[in-house]
């Protein structure tokens, strides 16, 4: 595909391309990696080094206190850490346009297809829910506590909302009016981006701020589909967030991104009064007289609760629920399965 050989060349050089094609899957030092090539070491380590400021390459450290090195993905992965720093740099405006350039024409090849792909049986990403809207009669999945991986997590960053900059550095037009710097990393991956100066570390109660904030503004906390550890969570509107777009353009939203949860209206006290169709992202309620939320649609993200003026809504677990995969490494295999 023409697009994505223009991007990459935007983003690294030709050395450094030669050196991401011949990475392993696993994470790698830069002295392993110099020994499997015979090549100097510092030459090597200065190539991860550039990469890995680019956003190409994550990079940890291990119990030796040296740094490994992995390829990340292009999606999720590399499209996300151009734009998470929030800069307007004349680089970060040819990568916001190469980067449209690419994903409009996935969406032409997607479009061309004769039947869609099908919907992975594992999704990627799933919602969690606005915890204070979990009534006291309905079951608190473990995994749907916020503040659960709040208190747990050794580390939490902020960025931009890349999703939001990249519309921006595209045409600078931003129709939402909502906060962007809200993009949340934890543990490994916040101290890999503060350290890289993507983002910046931030207190626990900093962080709850931040989602609390978001909530109000009527913005989706989306994440991994993961339950033992939580890696980030991205705050996100329906207008631009890739995530929200995946989810509106299956048969049914709930397919790709739920909270395991769903919306459920009382008809004796709904009034008809429409604010919670305003507030839903992925268009999964009608009013006829009372609302009615269709189940197959809701992803349980809890707005429409939140500001339901007489309370007439309430998350309930869904009956076909199932627990997320335990941690990354999970999800992949997960994924894999057909």
């Amino acid at each position: 595909m023409e697009e994505l050989y223009r991007l990459l060349e935007e983003l690294v050089t030709p050395e450094e391309a030669s050196l991401g094609a011949v990475l392993p899957g696993a994470w790698v030092t830069a002295a392993a990696q110099a020994r499997t090539m015979g090549r100097p070491g510092q030459e090597v380590a200065s190539l991860l080094e550039s990469m890995t400021n680019k956003g190409f390459l994550h990079a940890r450290k291990n119990a030796h206190g040296h740094y490994e090195y992995r390829l990340m993905p292009l999606l999720p992965g590399i499209y996300e850490m151009q734009f998470y720093r929030g800069t307007k740099t004349e680089r970060d405006y040819r990568i916001a346009r190469l980067f449209k350039d690419l994903l409009d024409a996935m969406n032409r090849l997607r479009a061309s297809l004769p039947t869609p792909p099908p919907v992975p049986k594992t999704s990627y990403f799933r919602v969690l829910p606005v915890e204070k809207e979990i009534g006291a009669a309905t079951e608190v999945l473990p995994y749907a506590k916020i503040s659960r991986y709040v208190a747990e997590t050794e580390a939490i960053a902020a960025g931009t909302c890349f999703c939001r900059h990249h519309a921006i550095l595209v045409d600078e037009k931003d129709d939402c009016g909502v906060s962007h710097n809200n993009c949340l990393a934890f543990g490994e991956g916040a101290v890999f981006v503060a350290d890289r100066k993507m983002g910046r570390l931030i207190s626990k109660e900093e962080a709850l701020d931040i989602l609390a904030k978001s909530e109000q503004e009527g913005l989706v906390h989306c994440s991994a589909n993961t339950s033992e550890e939580l890696a980030f969570i991205c705050n996100c509107c329906s207008c631009h967030c890739g995530i929200l777009r995946q989810a509106k353009r299956v048969p049914h939203a709930s397919q790709v991104l739920t909270s395991g949860y769903n919306a459920m209206v009382d008809a004796d006290l709904c009034t008809g009064c429409e604010t919670c169709t305003g507030r839903c992202p992925v268009s999964a309620i009608t009013v006829d007289g009372t609302a009615c939320v269709d189940p197959l649609q809701c992803i349980g993200c809890g707005l429409c609760v939140s500001t339901c003026p007489t309370e007439a809504i309430q998350l309930v677990v869904r009956p076909e629920g199932s627990v997320p995969p335990a941690r990354m490494g999970h999800l992949e295999a997960a994924m894999k399965k057909r």
